[in-house]
């Protein structure tokens, strides 16, 4: 019952804030991160959404550092710690009236996917085979993961 109000709450939030942006049009700079652990990716479970599977992130805190907000971020919403290794690319966001632009990171994991327990955001978190990824992943993220494992970086397109 708790889980159900809570992904209740969480998609309200996401409604409202959805038609604060609508209205409002903030531009907003973001991190995201591809964690790597060997052959695995982390990928994180949202509450809502037509694709709740994602890499973590988020926005970037007044005066922090972009990598700062990269490794905080993923603590927040996986559990895992991270090192970073590198800078993946820039990418713009132009979508349901957003216009934002995420700093993606690589990072190696420097342990387990602990989920959040009774997090308003994330209902899980776990790392995945890229062969055998969720239904249900945001196709940005499908898009960072086949790059990085191509080997591609100093990316600027869109997300």
């Amino acid at each position: 019952m708790r889980e159900l109000g809570l992904t209740l709450i969480y998609r309200c939030f996401i409604m409202l804030r959805f038609v604060a942006w609508r209205v409002l049009r903030p531009r907003a700079i973001g991190v995201r991160v591809v964690v790597r652990r060997g052959d695995e990716f982390l990928l994180v479970h949202h509450r809502g959404g037509a694709a709740p599977w994602g890499l973590p992130g988020g926005a970037i805190d007044r005066g922090e550092a972009p990598a700062d907000a990269a490794r905080r971020e993923v603590l927040e919403e996986s559990g895992c710690p991270v090192t970073i290794t590198g800078l993946h690319g820039v990418f713009h966001y132009l979508a349901h009236g957003l216009s934002d632009y995420i700093i993606v990171f690589t990072a190696v994991a420097d342990g387990s996917a602990l989920p959040p327990v009774g997090d308003l955001e994330i209902c899980d978190a776990r790392f995945f085979h890229p062969d055998q990824l969720p239904v249900g992943v945001e196709a940005g993220s499908v898009r960072r993961i086949a790059e990085v494992r191509r080997g591609e970086h100093g990316l600027f397109t869109s997300w």
